[in-house]
């Protein structure tokens, strides 16, 4: 049986109670009598009820919320005592609880009444005390099971359908937050629910812009340097690609970056999503070699045979010079001449490669050829071994694949010293020589699985035969976790991917127990700032709160012994993976306080890169600060931060051209646009507001235009975020000129310029609603926003406008917009 008692229609309900005059009153415009309407139901203090409040704008949604808990907290009722003398029933503070408690849907149980008994349980004398005035809940965040799994939104949806069973234990009032795509599928996803709401209270506020990218981290490319400075992956998704990419924040969209996420098909682990769009890091920084604390990490033992020592010494001498010319395509692993057997499982591979092992090759009757004859027929001598190498390395290299012949050669020698009386050391030196050659080759560009496969199996055979103590350990620990992380990123299984960091991140820990933080300070400062960047990543797959703190950790220690004063350049770059650490805790917990951290992260590594010099980077750091302030806006003095948020994006747009890097160049563009929007929102004087939305449609334009020239003329340069997205926060701005524009006469606006921007933002919105025509959710905001556009057209039109405008309607949208109408 439905217990609902209260029905409540917004549209006709009369309001009793008085307007107090106040800034808040300013901004309800039209809103101002659903808004009171709404107010009056929850003061009644009724029990039972289910309220849904629906609003698209997500600023003035909070704000609605923050007002009604401000006002409620005024009302004086007397709690209703059941009939019973009050001398009865035990005092209970009038004062001691709100009258309107704010919960935020929890995403991992989006179970709205079973929130608000949790919250009820840390208060039993509420329950207990029937003269206890209860108070009611509001939910926020539905908006965002958006961005979850399938699965989860029908959770959601079966704990709505269950509500009524669960009435008749809620003796209080709750009241759901949602957007219009979410309400309008609740007749038929959940009718149940549905028939046991009690009222709808509507607003009209338009869609908000989300942000499209994550802050960058800068990040690592076997292609481009070596590896033993990790990469600072980012936690996105990876368009941070991320896969990830720690990415740039917010462009303003709600676009899915999907360049970088793991398959969600092949397995149930998903990542966790930022609550934001995610974008691709438009820009990687390559960190070169970490000097560390020895001179090198394949520092040989003394007690290796000198002829030994020189023959280690020519081969990777001469093989650094082939590799500056050789083709990385002809070095994978797969084409190359191996005598090997694939080792046993170690400790630290956990049976989660399989090793692929070169096959033995047949070599032409060449000169090559016959020299390596000669060096199987040698034995071990150091000596002839060193002879016959400088012979292959002095013969003509058109003749043959000098590289795959010295792989050949030093799979020989490691044969030759298995079968005779080498010592440990010795042996382990040729193996860390063969994981160095494979780890040349993924520097250079081919981080295939075999190369990447090998290289692990060749240092974890020499971390075998290694002492448990010592540097060398530990900075082969450090290449060994960095050719781990590169896996992890090459895994189309999200499992696979988070077994791989998570082996990582052992790793790391590893390296860091030979090392004394004081004696060894660069390169526990260096495996320090590696493990961050492994948590970081790992954050995204798994306890997420837990891994960003650890990460953050681990960042710290990396700047407390390599200070700017030591290493400017790579204390910079620890600084700004700081801070974007920093901005996705903020998306978990605490946002005000992290995201003050990730400010100040940014301004420190700002503060140590030149412009001129590093324009790139600079810009990077510079659209991070910007998105780190627009998020900030979003919880305290909003003016003031989006002002600097905008500060910030035109600062990198002065080194992010369309020529130089046209895709920072869009992504930071419509950055700007999406902080141009919320500011005219936080704007009462119509002048500026009409100035800051035309700047946010100069801004998004840009970014279109970028994005046009991405995809028609660089087809190898990836787009980093929804065009869909701007194209209908486009839409919303034009929109939003013309509505501002008609009911502001003193804007002087005319007929011809409102119909201008009512066309254009029609435009907008049937371009993204082609774009988003495989997402129902978002397909069903773009709709929404079409409808609204099409409804102005005739109240500020007349009927002329609203035919013109249904005239410009693909016909096959009509049945679907003229009922609606």
């Amino acid at each position: 049986m439905v217990l609902c008692s209260l029905q409540v229609d917004s549209s006709s309900a009369s309001s009793g109670s008085s307007v107090t005059e106040n800034p808040f009153r300013n901004i309800l415009g039209l809103n101002q009598q659903t808004y009171e309407r709404l107010k009056v139901a929850l003061s009644l203090n009724l029990r039972r009820q289910i309220f849904i409040a629906v609003c698209d704008d997500l600023p003035l949604r909070d704000r609605f919320a923050i007002q009604l808990q401000s006002e409620l907290a005024h009302i004086s009722t007397s709690p209703p005592s059941a009939g019973l003398p009050t001398s009865s029933l035990p005092a209970v503070e009038p004062r001691a609880f709100p009258r309107l408690v704010t919960l935020d849907l929890d995403l991992h149980n989006p179970d709205p009444i079973g929130q608000v008994n949790e919250w009820l349980s840390y208060f039993p004398a509420i329950r207990t005390n029937h003269q206890a005035f209860i108070p009611a809940f509001q939910i926020l965040g539905i908006e965002r099971l958006i961005r979850q799994s399938a699965a989860l939104q029908n959770v959601f949806l079966s704990y709505l359908q269950n509500i009524e069973q669960q009435l008749p234990s809620l003796n209080s009032c709750l009241l759901l937050w949602m957007t219009q795509p979410w309400f309008r599928m609740l007749p038929e996803a959940a009718p149940e629910f549905w028939d046991c709401r009690t009222g709808v209270f509507e607003f009209i506020g338009d869609p908000t812009p989300l942000p499209a990218s994550l802050p960058e981290r800068i990040q690592f490319n076997p292609g481009s340097a070596s590896f033993r400075e990790l990469p600072s992956p980012p936690p996105i998704d990876r368009t941070d690609r991320t896969d990830h990419r720690p990415d740039e924040q917010p462009d303003v969209n709600s676009g899915d970056d999907s360049d970088n996420q793991p398959n969600s098909e092949s397995t149930s682990i998903q990542p966790a999503e930022n609550p934001w769009i995610p974008l691709a890091e438009d820009l990687t920084l390559y960190e070169s070699e970490e000097p560390g604390d020895s001179t090198s990490l394949w520092k040989l033992p003394d007690e290796l045979p000198p002829d030994f020592q020189q023959w280690i010494a020519a081969w990777s001498h001469n093989l650094g010079q082939h590799l500056s010319e050789a083709d990385p395509n002809s070095l994978t692993a797969s084409q190359c001449d191996a005598a090997t057997e694939p080792t046993h499982e170690t400790r630290y591979a956990q049976s989660l490669l399989v090793a692929t092992q070169p096959a033995q090759s047949n070599l032409e009757q060449s000169s090559s050829a016959l020299a390596l004859e000669k060096i199987g027929e040698i034995g071990a001598d150091p000596s002839l071994l060193e002879a016959a190498l400088s012979d292959l390395l002095t013969q003509d290299p058109a003749k043959h694949a000098p590289l795959l012949q010295h792989i050949s050669l030093l799979q020989q020698q490691l044969d030759l010293l298995q079968q005779g009386e080498g010592t440990p050391l010795v042996l382990a030196t040729a193996y860390q020589t063969l994981g160095n050659f494979y780890r040349d080759c993924i520097e250079q560009g081919d981080a295939s699985a075999e190369n990447l496969a090998v290289a692990i199996q060749a240092y974890e055979q020499a971390l075998q035969l290694l002492p448990e103590t010592g540097i060398e350990r530990a900075e082969l620990l450090n290449d060994l976790g960095s050719l781990y992380w590169i896996m992890a990123q090459n895994q189309a299984n999200p499992e696979a991917t988070r077994l791989y960091l998570e082996q990582t991140v052992q790793i790391y820990q590893l390296a860091l127990n030979p090392l004394q933080p004081q004696a060894h300070s660069q390169t526990y400062a260096m495996v320090q700032n590696n493990l961050g960047a492994a948590y970081a990543d790992l954050a995204r797959y798994q306890e997420a709160v837990i891994n960003l703190q650890l990460s953050v950790e681990a960042y710290q220690q990396a700047l407390l012994y390599r200070p700017a004063e030591v290493d400017p350049w790579r204390y910079a770059s620890t600084q700004n993976n700081l801070g974007t650490t920093y901005w996705n805790l903020a998306q978990h917990q605490q946002p005000e306080f992290n995201l003050k951290q990730a400010i100040q992260s940014y301004g420190q590594a700002l503060c140590h890169y030149n412009p001129d010099q590093e324009p790139l980077t600079y810009a990077m750091i510079q659209n991070n600060l910007g998105t780190a302030y627009w998020n900030l806006a979003q919880y305290e003095q909003a003016q003031d931060y989006l002002h600097q948020a905008i500060a910030a994006y035109r600062s990198a747009l002065q080194y992010r051209s369309l020529d130089s890097t046209p895709a920072g160049f869009a992504a930071t563009q419509n950055n700007l646009g999406t902080a141009y929007w919320h500011l005219a929102n936080q704007t009462s004087l119509g002048s500026q507001r009409i100035t800051y939305l035309q700047q946010a449609i100069t801004a998004y334009e840009a970014a279109l235009k970028a994005a046009d020239q991405i995809q028609n003329h660089e087809a190898t340069t990836a787009l980093n975020f929804d065009l869909s997205s701007t194209q209908n926060n486009l839409g919303l701005a034009h929109y939003q000129i013309a509505v501002d524009c008609h009911a502001n006469p003193t804007l002087a606006a005319d007929a011809a310029e409102q119909t201008h921007h009512l066309t254009a933002a029609l435009q907008q919105h049937l371009l993204a609603l082609q774009g988003w025509e495989q997402n129902e959710n978002l397909r069903q905001t773009a709709l929404s926003c079409l409808l609204q556009t099409v409804r102005a057209c005739y109240n500020q039109l007349g009927l002329a406008g609203q035919n013109q405008a249904l005239s410009q309607i693909p016909s096959y949208l009509l049945s679907e917009i003229l009922p609606r109408l």
